[in-house]
């Protein structure tokens, strides 16, 4: 992957599940991938978390298609390789998040995808992006469960500012 060129988004924006006719013979190498993507993504790469976390569903029956898409990720972090996340001690520290959701995003099981980022001033503290547990019969809803799991976030980010000795006494505004 010395040799190829980048691209500007880590997963083309239309990405179904086909049938299982084209299966990887051997999915260690993609487990492999993913894995370490899995861990880039939890520690120090938000934009990738939404496209891994994608790949994470076909690690048992990876296809050829899968595969690609792992590439495919691997040439986004390519091309931003000099992107980086700003931590800074300066500033207020005003905890703000956003959160979204897809709709039914998940063609086999129409199950939405949920995610948020928190804040503090211009820092980003804390990411995530995962499936929703359970069918949303609106986009409404699935909105409501995203929101849902950043205020889980927020509780906790909250105690852990406490333990820290730096309570935060603001609202937290959490823009869906």
């Amino acid at each position: 992957m010395k040799e190829t060129k980048g691209v500007s988004t880590p997963m083309e924006s239309f990405y179904l599940k086909l049938e299982e006719d084209d299966l990887l013979h051997n999915n260690e190498k993609y487990r492999q991938a993913v894995g370490a993507l899995l861990y880039i993504s939890t520690i120090t790469r938000p934009d990738i978390t939404t496209a891994v976390g994608i790949l994470c569903r076909y690690v048992e029956k990876p296809r050829q298609k899968d595969w690609n898409a792992v590439k495919r990720v691997l040439r986004y972090l390519k091309e931003t390789q000099g992107v980086n996340l700003k931590l800074s001690a300066a500033g207020n520290l005003k905890l703000t998040g956003y959160a979204d959701a897809d709709w039914a995003g998940d063609s086999q099981d129409r199950k939405s995808t949920s995610g948020y980022v928190f804040k503090i001033g211009e820092s980003s503290i804390s990411w995530s992006s995962r499936k929703q547990v359970s069918v949303a019969l609106s986009s409404t809803e699935a909105e409501y469960v995203s929101t849902a799991y950043a205020s889980q976030e927020i509780i906790w980010l909250k105690q852990l500012m406490d333990d820290l000795g730096k309570p935060l006494t603001q609202p937290t505004v959490i823009y869906s």
